[in-house]
């Protein structure tokens, strides 16, 4: 299916990657709170990663809270506080170097407690960023595989608005052939020739001489080049 996913992000807005992401997130959160609350193995990996991420843990509520988003923020508060009440205190182990080193910078000293800080920290990875980044994997190497060829997916991909710089980075480390790296290179030089116009007409109508002008294809390509550079935005009421 992830040959017609991407067939039908390309025709979406912004790099289908990216998108398809971000839906595998979000589908795997919705997957959890209807089908997987009271599920034991579900719930020891969240409780391993301290529950989710910034981004995951308030999409997880987006829609308001449910009893399943509760139940699990209760079950990964429950567990955090065990670790608390079983907590005890920790110098810090200086060695005679950084003793030195503290004599010389008072206030930068070896930290304290590492061993509950390590331990109140995530002892797994995000479970909505894990799911995400194995659909992320899947996506990238069927796009190396599928974009050229018979009934491949280069024309959606000359029509879309190409790949963001993250994900063009990784598809290009699966371009094993020439012809596909070229390809590649000619897409996206295109795709970011045209933003960067795009750009310098938002620059250009900022002029006195040229503020009259009506604003064109240029509007939002300055939200489409942080996109393009550091990725979508993460939208949470």
């Amino acid at each position: 299916m992830s040959y017609y996913d991407l067939r039908d992000a390309m025709a979406q807005p912004g790099c289908p990657v990216c998108r398809l992401k971000a839906d595998a997130a979000a589908r795997h959160l919705d997957g959890l709170l209807w089908e997987s609350v009271n599920d034991a193995g579900v719930r020891q990996d969240i409780r391993q990663a301290r529950g989710f991420c910034q981004q995951h843990a308030w999409l997880l509520v987006e829609g308001g809270s449910s009893l399943g988003a509760v139940i699990i923020m209760r079950d990964v508060m429950q567990s955090v506080l065990r670790v608390l009440e079983a907590a005890r205190f920790q110098d810090a182990t200086s060695s005679l170097r950084q003793r030195a080193q503290d004599m010389l910078s008072p206030g930068h000293g070896a930290p304290a407690n590492t061993d509950l800080v390590a331990e109140l920290g995530p002892q797994a990875p995000c479970p909505a960023c894990a799911q995400a980044e194995t659909i992320e994997g899947i996506l990238i190497s069927t796009l190396a595989e599928c974009l050229v060829g018979e009934n491949g997916l280069l024309e959606a991909y000359r029509a879309s608005e190409g790949l963001c710089l993250q994900h063009l980075r990784q598809v290009l480390a699966q371009a094993h052939a020439p012809a596909l790296f070229e390809i590649l290179i000619d897409v996206q030089r295109t795709v970011w020739e045209r933003l960067i116009g795009q750009l310098s007409e938002i620059v250009r109508k900022e002029d006195y001489r040229f503020r009259h002008e009506p604003r064109g294809e240029e509007i939002g390509a300055s939200l489409r080049a942080i996109a393009v550079l550091s990725g979508p935005r993460v939208t949470t009421k």
